[in-house]
């Protein structure tokens, strides 16, 4: 009988051991080596789509707003435009991004209610964007963390149906850094298959929760994992954020001179614009 008890244990374990196997990842990544393979996804040479605001506050009432998202992928510049066209208060509104990585990152705004093109300074990558949930460190971010930006941990990982998760954490390197972010620190759950967040919370320059970003829907297009709908819960102001893009479309011939400065008061690229929007 002992003999009989002491076989069941063996085999119980035998098959445990084979389940952990099975459900923990191939190999285990530094903090160091996540965060790279986030940053180093795949990124189309250039697409162009809509992004649909939709925010709501605690009582529920909804602000709608739309504009043209074009992002240009190039060696050592990652370019990001976005040009409001709804409502009409807000059309022509136009955002420019360029996120160099020999130099340092250029950002500005234009405004038709002052009618000039104005250069933001560092400091405002922790400013909410447009009124939404977003920062405009998180547009232009596009859910990676900037290696130059954070020091890496990484949390317990989970196992979800068979699969595993990482669990990446991020401080910001000084006190320059994370006042500029507007944030203290952040925990993402990264998915392995894509190195896509799968969502991300961040807290605020005094350590207290401040809002998480939920990812719903990844869509491949020109071999790029792109999020096309995901949603900014602001837990500090009771106030959400939901974004969905739409109609998005690799244009690997976009002009290398839409994208600048010169050209952001002149609003939406005619040529881009679909008037089924």
């Amino acid at each position: 009988m002992k003999h009989f008890f002491l076989y069941i244990n063996i085999s119980l374990l035998c098959l445990f051991s084979s389940v952990v196997q099975a459900t923990e990842p191939a190999t285990s990544l530094s903090p160091m080596e996540v965060a790279e393979n986030i940053v180093n996804r795949s990124a189309s040479k250039a697409r162009v789509g809509y992004m649909h605001f939709i925010m709501r506050n605690e009582s529920g009432s909804e602000r709608k707003r739309s504009a043209l998202l074009v992002h240009s992928q190039e060696p050592a510049k990652t370019k990001i435009g976005i040009y409001f066209t709804k409502p009409a208060g807000l059309q022509n509104t136009s955002f420019l991004s360029h996120d160099n990585s020999n130099s340092q990152d250029q950002n500005w705004l234009y405004l038709p209610a002052t009618d000039r093109v104005r250069k933001l300074p560092a400091s405002s990558r922790g400013d909410y964007f447009m009124g939404t949930d977003l920062s405009y460190g998180d547009i232009k971010d596009n859910f990676k963390f900037a290696l130059e930006d954070w020091d890496f941990s990484l949390g317990e990982q989970q196992i979800e149906n068979g699969k595993s998760f990482y669990f990446l954490q991020g401080t910001p390197k000084n006190e320059g850094i994370k006042q500029e972010l507007g944030y203290a620190s952040f925990t993402s759950k990264i998915d392995p298959d894509t190195w896509f967040p799968v969502n991300i919370k961040y807290t605020d320059v005094y350590h207290a929760p401040l809002k998480e970003i939920t990812i719903s829907k990844l869509e491949m297009i020109a071999e790029t994992w792109i999020a096309t709908h995901f949603s900014v819960f602001n837990s500090q102001l009771s106030h959400q954020t939901e974004i969905v893009l739409s109609d998005m479309q690799y244009l690997p011939n976009l002009p290398s001179n839409l994208l600048s400065a010169d050209e952001l008061a002149y609003g939406a690229p005619l040529m881009l614009l679909d008037e089924g929007e």
